[in-house]
């Protein structure tokens, strides 16, 4: 996997630009001979001592980083890490540098971090999402003998739990198609790993996940399956049957639908938009669902946020399904206001006309009634900025341009559009709110919903934020 300087994907571009190397040779990495020359005399890869160069903070594990994605090819690369004894973390949990650079070469080295009881020793922590990331057949055999994770360096004393399928259960909803064949495969032959898998994704989908495996080995094998392992698919609740039934229904050729089970893998793991975040404010939120005929379809939650160690104003995009990279899409979405601008607001607590992606809106600024001073002068703006649906639609991107922005499928098209639902608190599952499994299901009957079952608004959100982790803001 040869890479031209100035193609390197992200995460191995930053290895190597963390490292701060004086010199890169043709392939933007670590010149060869001095990659083999900073790992031959390396035992233990650890933290180290640090040096200032050209006004980073350069650490011994990032030299040696940059060296072991620097290396030849694979086999290479699995020699040295396999010998190397591993008290460090790489920079980046969910760092995949080493896919970008050798793609499932490394799977032999990722297979050796599990042990006899089902361990995987998770350190560097890159390890699983590495495995995760990998759709090889290999793979999925590493994510079956996985009964716990671990990132304690030393190993620790964790005592898995035979029953845990977590890892494998998060490998098939990232890669559905060859994941539910070859789970399929393995229950169909009493593997009792694969079972238990069946049962767990079941439980917590069980319309995605017949779906799933009907697409993967037909009606017939999966109805014999579920009826052997005693899994009936329950009907949808009342209410949410009512409210399909009673929205239009749209013809439109057939897709894969959304797994509610892939928002739940991410929403665990909070790679998922929050009201209750400490680490920033988020005064609105809009859910845009598409069906992409022939295609994946897909999620587009919208966030109207400020910090997270920025001062300005701006929407963070989500995106979910599609066939595509789920999750966060980091500075993908359109800055509002600046932090200059934002600053002077702070000042004068005065903003007049704001543009947006849409349109324009004049603000006059003063002390929210519901919140007062609980928010400050600009979360305040924000508020003001969606404060009814034609404004949202002025704030908030629309369809065409999420799919642009996002570079969604050019089949995917809107279904319905959400500003008020109940949202799950950091942490918890996506399927424990019943406007998510709404928002799934009705794109998997191609129902273009109106509203939530619950309205929830954002006041209701704010206030539970308040309440828990108190204001945000200057305070004015």
């Amino acid at each position: 996997m040869d890479q031209e300087e100035g193609s390197l994907d992200q995460n191995l571009r930053a290895a190597i630009n963390d490292a701060m190397l004086p010199v890169r040779d043709h392939r933007g990495l670590m010149p060869l001979d001095e990659a083999r020359t900073q790992l031959s005399g390396l035992s233990v890869y650890r933290k180290g001592e640090g040096t200032l160069v050209g006004g980073r903070f350069v650490l011994e594990s990032d030299l040696a980083w940059a060296a072991l994605v620097s290396l030849e090819d694979a086999e290479e690369f699995v020699g040295h890490a396999r010998r190397l004894q591993w008290e460090f973390h790489v920079r980046g949990r969910d760092n995949l540098a080493l896919v970008e650079r050798y793609g499932d070469g490394i799977l032999p080295w990722i297979a050796d971090r599990v042990d006899r009881n089902g361990v995987l020793h998770n350190v560097p922590w890159c390890v699983l999402p590495c495995l995760l990331a990998s759709d090889a057949e290999e793979a999925f055999e590493i994510a079956a003998r996985v009964r716990g994770v671990t990132e304690s360096i030393d190993g620790g004393s964790f005592r898995p739990d035979r029953r845990d399928v977590e890892v494998l259960c998060q490998w098939i909803v990232r890669h559905p198609q060859r994941g539910h064949r070859l789970l399929a495969k393995h229950a169909v032959a009493e593997d009792e790993v694969a079972k238990e898998t069946v049962r767990t994704l079941h439980h917590t989908d069980p319309r995605g996940t017949t779906h799933r495996l009907k697409v993967a080995v037909g009606e017939v094998t999966t109805q014999a399956l579920l009826d052997r392992l005693g899994l009936v698919t329950p009907p949808l609740p009342r209410g949410m049957q009512t409210a399909l039934d009673a929205a239009p229904w749209v013809d439109a050729p057939p897709s894969d639908p959304i797994m509610i089970a892939e928002l739940d893998e991410h929403s665990a793991d909070f790679d998922f938009p929050m009201w209750d975040n400490a680490n920033y404010f988020c005064a609105a939120m809009r859910l845009i669902g598409f069906i992409t005929p022939g295609g994946t379809d897909g999620l587009v939650f919208q966030s109207l946020v400020t910090g997270l160690g920025e001062e300005n104003v701006r929407l963070e995009l989500h995106r979910y399904g599609f066939g595509m990279t789920p999750g966060t899409i980091w500075n993908a979405g359109p800055e509002l206001l600046n932090e200059d601008e934002t600053e002077e607001i702070q000042r004068t607590r005065s903003v007049g006309t704001v543009q947006l992606p849409n349109g324009q809106a004049r603000v006059d600024l003063v002390r929210d009634p519901d919140f007062g001073d609980h928010l400050g002068p600009l979360e305040t703006l924000m508020l003001r900025l969606t404060d009814a649906r034609e404004l949202s639609n002025r704030t908030f991107l629309s369809a065409e341009q999420l799919k642009e922005t996002l570079r969604l499928p050019a089949d995917a098209r809107p279904l319905f559009t959400l500003d008020e639902w109940r949202h799950p608190e950091a942490g918890e599952k996506a399927s424990d709110s019943e406007d998510l499994v709404l928002a799934v299901e009705a794109l998997r009957s191609r129902r273009a919903i109106s509203a939530s079952l619950t309205g929830t608004s954002r006041e209701a959100h704010l206030e539970d934020r308040i309440r828990v982790l108190g204001g945000w803001g200057e305070a004015w």
